[in-house]
């Protein structure tokens, strides 16, 4: 009876100290998604989102606008977007049908998935044997790791790739044991994570195989069955898909050795500035160094989930340079909860050696995070440019008006519904010379951005154009989610967002 009763105990201890994990995420992710318009890349996902619930399937366009920002390459003949698998989409039109269309439902299945991913690290490191301490402190660190709470509050696809992720770590820790449903769940969380982002999951199998190969070889026989499975529902879209270029539209990127080098170094970098702090290395020398008579002990304790994640941050980084067209922050989103656990576990070596040492290896990861200012950004308003503009014309626009903007095209498209021509669409400007509303940024992004700016100017310059200055600030982006771009407090010093209407 007392048996029994002590596995009560750890059973309903094990659930409160889930729900509390669950309370404290939903404090930190949930609160204030609102706080600032959707921008370019979350307008897009929120538009193709949309297009669903009318069409069935993601499309590119609607009636009036296209929802490109690859110069019309991510959609197939007949306009069906086929730039990025379709999950995501289907996740948040279904939150669209079920809960209404505005900024906070847009973002919130993100910040859920946000949630679940913090919950995922918490059962993966218990997966593997490690005490509640170090499974606290994984889930922990993440849940206060700003940059992945960023990524988890946009309407995009980051956090869901996490998610799932995580969910085929912990199912392959699970299928290592040998437990039952693991190859099933295992095929599952694998072919979800492919249609989420498909180089996600083709980084997940590399490593796994590579895991595989180096520590479990008597394993590879069973992983056949699962590995054919997840083919045969990951090569249909790839086939399906194939009428898509990446190699066209960033050819000169993909592949390019130099380009790789310095995206690789990019991708560490911003590691370090923003994840994991440098000085954090000298406490991981200091922790060696007090359990340098054990460390072969400790090593043969976790080497078989401490192996994988060294095996896939390295697998990421490596493949990511090579295959990514930018050293954008946001495409380390996977990376960021095995971050965390390798951290975790660390702290938990500094605790088993003495108390003080842990919490001061937990203070100083916490020490690198920009806590007040996210504190700040969860209880205040923000103001960027889309704001001034989409009230603008919400006030004087009428519904036939065509607005010609030089970047920015999709928030106006989402909030709006008027038409709108230039920004990364590559639809021909001459549309623009009858627009009612013309919109030139300070700021623009790449080349085309520059040519479309300069066409849009040379028209209002040679027209009659009545000019009104906006009280919204004209930063370069509504805000995005890259931890160095992001913006935490209204910006100030900026110039105001200008919009000019055309005279008759």
């Amino acid at each position: 009876m007392t048996y029994i009763d002590d596995r009560m105990k750890k059973t309903w201890s094990y659930f409160l100290i889930v729900f509390l994990i669950f309370t404290v995420s939903s404090l930190v992710f949930l609160p204030n998604l609102s706080r600032h318009f959707l921008w370019q890349d979350e307008a897009q996902t929120a538009l193709i989102s949309r297009s669903i619930l009318s069409n069935g399937i993601p499309y590119g366009h609607d009636e009036k606008n296209s929802f490109s920002q690859e110069f019309g390459a991510e959609n197939a003949q007949g306009g069906v977007y086929k730039w990025h698998p379709w999950i995501p989409f289907y996740i948040h039109a279904t939150f669209f049908q079920f809960f209404g269309q505005s900024d906070y439902i847009a973002r919130l299945p993100d910040a859920l998935f946000g949630i679940g991913t913090v919950l995922l690290c918490l059962w993966t490191v218990r997966s593997t044997g490690k005490g509640i301490r170090a499974s606290l402190l994984a889930a922990g660190i993440l849940m206060l790791m700003i940059p992945f709470l960023l990524l988890s509050r946009q309407c995009r696809y980051y956090s869901m790739a996490t998610f799932f992720s995580m969910g085929c770590i912990l199912t392959y820790f699970l299928f290592l044991q040998s437990k039952k449903y693991a190859r099933l769940l295992l095929v599952c969380s694998t072919v979800l994570l492919f249609h989420v982002q498909m180089i996600y999951g083709a980084i997940f199998l590399v490593t796994m195989l590579t895991h595989l190969t180096l520590t479990k070889k008597e394993f590879i026989k069973r992983i056949l069955g699962p590995l054919i499975g997840i083919l045969c529902f990951v090569l249909p879209w790839i086939g399906y898909a194939s009428d898509i270029s990446y190699q066209s539209r960033y050819g000169q990127f993909l592949y390019y050795q130099d380009f790789s080098k310095q995206f690789l170094f990019d991708f560490i970098r911003q590691l370090f500035n923003y994840v994991i702090p440098f000085y954090f290395m000298i406490f991981l020398y200091i922790v060696v160094v007090v359990h340098r008579k054990k460390i072969h002990t400790v090593w043969n304790d976790s080497k078989l989930s401490m192996s994988f994640y060294c095996i896939y941050a390295t697998l990421t980084l490596i493949i990511l340079s090579i295959t990514a067209p930018n050293s954008f922050f946001r495409y380390l989103v996977t990376v960021l909860p095995i971050c965390a656990i390798i951290i975790a576990e660390i702290v938990e070596l500094g605790f088993q050696a003495h108390p003080v040492l842990g919490y001061v290896g937990l203070f100083l990861v916490l020490l690198h995070q920009p806590l007040i200012n996210y504190c700040y950004e969860l209880t205040h308003d923000f103001r960027g440019p889309m704001e001034g503009l989409v009230g603008h014309l919400r006030q004087y626009a009428q519904p036939a008006d065509t607005v010609a903007i030089s970047y920015g095209d999709m928030p106006i498209k989402w909030y709006t519904g008027l038409r709108v021509i230039g920004g990364l669409t590559g639809e021909n400007l001459e549309g623009a010379r009858h627009a009612r509303w013309v919109i030139i940024r300070k700021y623009f992004n790449c080349t085309q951005g520059l040519v479309v700016k300069q066409y849009l100017q040379s028209q209002v310059q040679s027209g009659q154009y009545r000019k009104f200055i906006l009280d919204a600030p004209d930063t370069p982006y509504e805000n995005r989610e890259d931890p160095q771009n992001h913006l935490y407090r209204t910006a100030t010093g900026e110039d105001h967002v200008v919009i000019y209407e055309r005279i008759p």
